[in-house]
Formats: structure tokens, C-alpha cells, sequence
């Protein structure tokens, strides 16, 4: 054979480069159906492959060695339209069918939107189009090489014909190795219509294996694969292999061998997708059968009425001795799915090595034995993720991957097996949730942290031994057998959270939560000793990871350096090795802090009830039928309103407040709240004694001092603690000393919130009993007309005396806390600004 004619095939068939010099093509052939580049200098118009509706200019050089989608983008079929003014063109792409078109205005941005869709143009000029209001736009190139309508440098572009280019089985597919042949007529001996092709890339010269999907091998494995055979039909004057048919058969290497005749080539044509089919040898029908090993070309013979598909080598001319060529066109054939879809699955080699039936940990690694991976860890997890009709596997421990966003085949004659890369793969899905980031260790929700105390139950290795509770003796931290009453009580603080594992390339993290157990009721941490465990205020506090067995009915509770917890079970102290040793963790009910609705509280400790003295504001114990100057106090002084605010680190935040006045009496418009101090007052211990005060901006003022929360006591009750100081490290809790309530560093008054009646309400009284009011640096007394006002200050000195003339009478004031008593009926307290 003349193997120039392999030379002259193969220079047709390498992968055209886009070069600027290409042919450029006059307007009166600019042909309907037909695909051209616009070129400008060193480069080509295109739509982006990232934003299918952006409009790009891209280099040349950039576009050497593309796949065929890409050269798509950059393809635009022109359509001449007669107007009355000349004739316009539309441009469409061949990738997206979508027609240039943009918004009218000299503004717009390079993205295709109904606007503006038929442009003047000329080979080798620019596209404009008018607007209106005699304004044209023109695409032109920017100073960041973006395109511009406006202050730009005008693009000439010229009409280039594309080259051919061979295809690779994801350009037959358009991204995937499956599609499907359709040819312009019918051919006797064509088995290539009507099927889901799968191609294998065959070598570096662009040749490729065809599979007819579901039916690739025959039942005892042997693969199946479309060439041309021996199988031949007679032809008038036919030469070498012409009249070689075509079938569906094994590969053979030895007696008559066909491998070579099973090795396709596609060259297409860009300007109207026509393909060019290739084969990398025949056998010479005519000849003895040997192996005609040369490039051939499919072509169609006609035999009377009816048209025979076959293969004829090439002239000189690279092209065919005999036949004629046929039209053959390629789309996207039905990719193989997985019906289960996205998920969590376990993997099993299949094969006939050592590891068949093992369940994969990593692409190359297997877990051992008989071993089976767990719903509950992330050993031999894999997440298996659609996008697009394609799958990415990866494994859930160590982010190792078996194949990234690649197309998957069934293995025929296997259920639920696929061939991810090389490795033929049993798959099974399994109900694993990806919201779950914690699997495999214990994670708790910060209102299962605050609601919630733990006890910590010791699992027995031996048969029959259970519910062994830690509870501590002296601190130290020890095991008995029995039930959970008498078992210390935890509460646990998150120490720090780490990223573990996941499929962290599919965007699946998974995180281990490490915690500190704190005593429920004082601040020691559990820290380890020599040989034991125990609850301590000094030294580091060691912090423990709770990870799960196979089965997530026991955890192991480990140190940061991995040494288990378990029991010495001759001393029952609880201890720190290195031999696997389990827990559990109970919840039991134990609020660090309490949570209840607004409501009218009386706070009571040792047989005494907080209240406000309304003379001089301090915060005291007293029971009902003490005296007070001039009255004695009654139920509804005691009746505090008690009402939520803010949830603060897992606390629900309270303002505390009366709203009684000296007489028994609630006020309309003014409640004094209960405060860690009160900065307005002068002559007494600021930083001792808690206050009640009244300030418009106690409920909106940043830090307030009046936010308290009701922490739980170990013998029952509530500490009251005060926010503000608790964030400074200060005095945040209330007390009671000589009948006052003080500040104090650490918690010794526990309070029992007790349901209060509402105290008698504004609205209930008359209208014409008297009220005492400030507006504007006056302090207005109503109803009290001939009476004597008396006004003073906090620490009760005289300010002022005068007799109210009217029922509607005002004195001024300086503005602070002044103290009003009005003749005959009582004191009252208002502040003056």
C-alpha cells in the first residue's frame, strides 16, 4: 500500500488550530445552517463558558487545543435580513441557539438580553445598530479588553470559515463518551443507528473503541465491540477492502486479528457538524482476509435500489477510491444514571483478585476480613454526588477520591455495579444523613447543653455487669454499681470543635466537638491526676472527645493525646489508659439557669421577701406588716415584676422592677429597677448595696446593671446574678446581710421564686386621687390643691416647701431623683431632667 495516503489522512484528520489567517468568507456565501468565527485581529467573539449569556472577546492563542463545546461558543451562524433602509443581520450561536442580541443603550453590558438583535455589518467592518434619538451602539473593546458599546475601540471583525477538527468521545457526547449516530439515508449493514454508543479513547491519535451501551460484553465477560468485519457484500468492481461489512464481536489478536478494524476516528465539520468517519484498518476482503492495517474511510455503495455501508481506503487526495461519502451526524446520547442518586453508599471491589467482595476504605486501600463499614462512621463511607449526569465518589474519612465529576458505566450482568475509572464497583446505598456533621462522636445543641446536666455511665466489659455510675468521693472521681441517683452531675462546656473528616472536595465536612465537664453546681473541672480522675479548681482542666462505636450504643470518651477513660476495677477509680475502654452519657434534667415567662414573682430567703424601700430605693428583706415611715409594707410591695429579655451565652436575661410607691400604690408610668449599684446616688456604698432605680434608659442603655438571671442552687432556689458585673469579673451575685441585699463575689442568698398577685393597678384607682409628675425641670402635683408640697432630695434634705395653689400646680426642681411629699397623703419619687 502506498503510505502516503496514510500521511495525507492523518494531515486531514489532526485537530484544527484557529489561526488568524484563515480564509475569510465573503457575505454572498454566508450560508444558512452553515457556522463561521468573527475574528478581530488576534481575537475571536465568543460566549463565555462559565456564563452562558455573557458576550467575551478571547486571544487567539487561547483557543488552540479546545474541546469542541468551547469552539462552539465562538461560532455564529449569520442571517441576512432585507429591510427598507439595507439589510441587517442577526448572529446565533451555535452552542446555545442564543441570537446576539443586547439592551438598547449605550450602557449596556456585554450580556444577552431583548434588546437590540439586528446589526449593520460588513465583512471585515463592525456591528452597530441605532437606538433612536440619532445614537448608535457599536461593540467595541474596552481598556480592560471587556466589550463596550460606549468609549471604546471599535471591533472590525471578519467572517472566518472553521477548520475540522477531530473529536474525542466527550466531544461526541457533548461531555460525555455515550451518543448516538444518525446517517441521512438508509444503509443496509448499518448497526450504528438507533443505539447508545460508549466510546474508549484508543492511544494519542485521536482513535476510540465503540460499545453498544447494555449489551458490552457477552455473559462470561468477554467484551463486545463494533468494527469492521470479514462479514462482506459483493460489489461491482470493488478493490481491497470495499464491501467489508460491519458487526459486533470480540476482539481477536491471533488468528484473522480485528483489533485495528475496532479503532474509530471522527474528524466533524465545524461549519454544519457533519461527521467524517474513520477506521484504523479492514480486512482485505478481496485478498486472502489478512489485515489491511491503514486508515480507511466509511463510505456507502450502491448496489442496484439499495445503498450497502462498507469502508474504502484513501487516493492521493485523501480521499475515497470508491463509494460516496454519507451525511453522519452525532448527538448526546442517554448517559448511564444511578437511580438512587446523591447519597452515602458502601463500595465492594469486584473482581477476581484477593480483594473481590472487600469493602473499600480508599481507591486502593480495603478494610480487612470479613469487615463491614458502619451507618455510623465514616470508615468505608463514600458520597457519591450527581451533578449534570455526572458523579464525583469520594471517601468520607480522608477525602480520598475514586473519580471527580466523570460519567459512570453499568457493568453488565451485575446489579448495582458500575465502572468508576477502572475499577468495577458494587454500590449500595445507605440512609446516612450529610446534615449530620458530628457522625461518629457525640455533639449536643447549645439548649441541650443549658437545659441539661449528664451523668456519666461506665461500661462494663464484663458479661452481665452494667449501669456502673461515676460519682466522686473527696473529689476523686470513682465507679459504683447501681442506679443514677447518687452519680455526680456534669455539665459540659465546649472546649473547641475540629474538622475530622467529610468529603471536604464534595463540600461535606465532618467535625468533632472536644468537652470540658465542669460540676454542676460549683466550678471545678474534671483534670486527671496520677492515676485517677478528679474534680478540681486548680491545674488544667482536661478536655474529652466522645466518639462512637460501630453501633452508636457506646461511645469512647478520649483525652486530646487518645488515652481512654475507663475503671480500675480493683481501687473503682475512674482512670485514663490506653486499652479501649467505653461510656455512655445520660442527660438528666438540670437547668444551669432558669427559664420562665414574664410574670408578677415574689422572691423570698429565709422567711423574708425582697422589696423596694420606697423612701430611699434600697433593695431589703422584709415580711409582710413591717413598717415603713407612715405605712407598713403590704402583698403588693412584695410583687416584683419579673420580665424577660435578652438569651445571653445560653441564659435567659431578666429585668426585675416594682412599680409600688410609699402607700401601697402602683404607679402609671414609672418603675424603679433592681440593680447591682446605683450610680446616681452619692454618700453610700455604690459597689455594696443593690439599689432599685428608675431611668429611661435602663432597658435600652448597653451593659445595663439591671439584667439578672436566675442561676440554680444546689440546695434549691435561684442565685440572682447580675450580667454586667459577671462580665467584669465583679460582685454578680445578690446576698443578704443585717436585712439588706448586697453584692457579693460568690452566690450564698438562693432565692425561691414564688407566684405573686398583680399589685393594684392605676387604671383600678380614682381619677381624682393625686399624682405627682416632672416634665421639663418642673415637678407637677394634680389634685392637691391648698395642700403644702414639700420637695427633697435623695438623702432628704428640704429643697423646697410651697402650697399648691391649683389643682394642676408645678414647682421647679433641679433635675435627679427628687423626693415629694404632699400634705396629708404621701411621698412620692420622681426623677426631674
Amino acid at each position: 500500500m502506498n503510505k502516503k495516503f496514510t500521511l495525507l489522512a492523518a494531515a486531514l484528520m489532526t485537530v484544527g488550530t484557529f489561526t488568524a489567517a484563515s480564509a475569510a468568507v465573503d457575505s454572498d456565501e454566508w450560508t444558512a445552517g452553515n457556522y463561521y468565527y468573527l475574528v478581530s485581529d488576534n481575537n475571536y467573539l465568543s460566549l463565555d463558558g462559565n456564563k452562558a449569556d455573557s458576550v467575551v472577546v478571547k486571544e487567539i492563542t487561547s483557543f488552540e487545543n479546545v474541546d469542541k463545546a468551547a469552539r462552539d461558543s465562538a461560532l455564529w451562524e449569520i442571517t441576512g435580513i432585507t429591510e427598507t433602509a439595507g439589510t441587517v443581520y442577526q448572529f446565533k450561536n451555535k452552542k446555545t441557539n442564543a441570537v446576539l442580541s443586547f439592551a438598547a443603550s449605550q450602557e449596556a453590558k456585554p450580556i444577552l438580553v431583548a434588546g437590540v438583535d439586528k446589526w449593520t455589518f460588513t465583512d471585515g467592518g463592525s456591528l452597530s445598530a441605532s437606538i433612536g434619538d440619532n445614537k448608535t451602539m457599536t461593540l467595541a473593546l474596552g481598556s480592560d479588553n471587556g466589550l463596550v458599546f460606549k468609549d471604546g475601540s471599535a471591533l472590525s471583525l471578519t467572517v472566518t470559515k472553521p477548520d475540522t477538527m477531530t473529536m474525542t468521545p466527550q466531544d461526541l457526547g457533548d461531555g460525555f463518551s455515550t451518543f448516538q449516530l444518525t446517517f441521512g439515508d438508509q444503509y443496509e449493514g448499518n448497526i450504528f443507528t438507533g443505539e447508545d454508543l460508549i466510546a474508549n479513547s484508543i492511544g494519542d491519535k485521536g482513535f476510540m473503541t465503540l460499545q453498544v451501551k447494555g449489551d458490552e460484553a457477552y455473559p462470561n465477560g468477554v467484551k463486545k465491540f463494533l468494527g469492521v468485519d470479514t462479514l462482506k457484500t459483493t460489489i461491482n468492481n470493488q478493490e481491497n477492502v470495499f464491501g467489508a461489512g460491519f458487526a459486533l464481536d470480540s476482539t481477536r489478536k491471533v488468528l484473522r486479528p480485528n483489533e485495528r478494524c475496532q479503532h474509530f476516528k471522527f474528524v466533524v465539520n465545524l461549519q454544519n457538524d457533519s461527521l467524517a468517519m474513520f477506521v484504523a484498518g479492514a480486512p482485505d476482503v478481496n485478498g486472502d482476509l489478512e489485515l489491511v492495517d491503514d486508515t480507511v474511510r466509511v463510505v456507502y455503495a450502491q448496489t442496484g435500489s439499495t445503498k450497502v455501508l462498507t469502508v474504502s481506503e484513501l487516493n492521493a487526495d485523501a480521499q475515497p477510491l470508491q463509494g460516496k461519502l454519507p451525511l453522519i451526524k452525532v448527538s448526546k446520547g442517554t448517559p448511564v444514571t444511578i437511580p438512587t442518586g446523591t447519597g452515602v453508599y458502601f463500595l465492594q471491589k469486584v473482581s477476581e483478585g484477593a480483594n473481590n467482595g472487600k469493602y473499600y476504605v480508599t481507591k486502593n486501600t480495603f478494610m480487612g476480613g470479613d469487615s463491614v463499614p458502619s451507618v455510623n462512621l465514616a470508615r468505608g463511607q463514600w458520597y457519591i454526588k450527581e451533578n449534570n449526569g455526572k458523579y464525583s465518589v469520594v471517601d468520607r474519612q480522608s477525602d480520598s477520591e475514586m473519580i471527580l465529576n466523570q460519567e459512570v458505566f453499568a457493568v453488565q450482568g451485575k446489579e448495582n455495579t458500575y465502572l468508576f475509572g477502572n475499577d468495577s464497583v458494587k454500590i449500595s446505598w445507605q440512609p446516612v444523613n450529610l446534615n449530620d456533621k458530628y457522625l461518629g462522636s457525640l455533639y449536643f445543641t447549645e439548649d441541650e447543653l443549658n437545659a441539661n446536666g449528664y451523668v456519666l455511665n461506665l461500661v462494663s466489659g464484663t458479661t452481665g455487669v452494667s449501669n456502673i455510675y461515676a460519682y466522686t468521693t473527696d473529689s476523686i472521681l470513682k465507679g459504683k454499681a447501681g442506679d443514677a441517683k447518687d452519680a455526680a452531675i456534669f455539665k459540659l462546656v465546649v472546649d473547641k470543635v475540629e474538622k475530622v473528616g467529610g468529603a471536604k472536595s464534595l463540600l461535606d465536612t465532618l467535625y468533632v466537638t472536644s468537652y470540658k465537664l465542669r460540676a454542676m453546681f460549683n466550678k471545678d473541672m474534671l483534670a486527671k491526676q496520677t492515676d485517677s480522675l478528679k474534680l478540681s479548681a486548680v491545674g488544667t482542666a482536661e478536655s474529652f472527645r466522645f466518639i462512637s462505636d460501630a453501633t452508636a450504643e457506646k461511645y469512647a470518651m478520649l483525652t486530646s493525646d487518645s488515652l481512654y477513660v475507663g475503671m480500675n476495677v480493683n481501687t473503682s477509680c475512674v482512670q485514663l489508659s490506653e486499652k479501649a475502654a467505653y461510656v455512655n452519657l445520660e442527660a438528666v434534667d438540670a437547668p444551669e439557669y432558669a427559664s420562665f415567662a414574664s410574670a408578677h414573682k415574689r422572691l423570698a430567703y429565709n422567711n423574708n421577701a425582697l422589696v423596694m424601700n420606697p423612701l430611699n430605693f434600697f433593695a431589703e428583706m422584709k415580711d409582710e406588716g413591717n413598717p415603713i415611715t407612715k405605712a407598713n409594707y403590704e402583698a403588693d410591695n412584695f410583687s416584683l415584676w419579673v420580665e424577660q429579655d435578652t438569651v445571653i451565652a445560653g441564659k435567659q436575661l431578666y429585668f426585675i422592677s416594682s412599680g409600688v410607691a410609699n402607700g401601697g400604690k402602683a404607679e402609671a408610668n414609672i418603675r424603679y429597677y433592681l440593680a447591682a449599684k446605683d450610680t446616681t446616688r452619692a454618700g453610700i456604698d455604690a459597689t455594696t448595696y443593690a439599689m432599685f432605680i428608675s431611668h429611661d434608659s435602663i432597658k435600652t442603655m448597653k451593659d445595663s446593671p439591671a439584667l439578672f438571671a436566675f442561676k440554680t442552687a444546689e440546695e434549691g432556689g435561684y442565685y440572682l446574678e447580675n450580667q454586667k458585673e459577671l462580665d467584669k469579673n465583679g460582685k454578680p451575685y445578690v446576698g443578704v446581710v443585717n436585712g439588706f441585699a448586697v453584692m457579693q463575689a460568690t452566690p450564698s442568698a438562693a432565692f425561691e421564686v414564688q407566684t405573686a398577685s398583680a399589685p393594684t393597678a392605676n387604671e383600678e384607682m380614682n381619677v381624682s386621687e393625686i399624682k405627682v409628675i416632672s416634665n421639663d425641670g418642673q415637678v407637677i402635683v394634680t389634685n392637691a390643691s391648698g395642700r403644702m408640697i414639700t420637695l427633697s432630695n435623695i438623702l432628704g434634705q428640704t429643697i423646697g416647701v410651697r402650697r399648691a395653689s391649683s389643682e394642676y400646680f408645678s414647682m421647679p426642681a433641679t433635675s435627679g431623683i427628687v423626693l415629694v411629699t404632699v400634705e396629708g397623703d404621701t411621698t412620692y419619687k420622681v426623677i426631674v431632667k
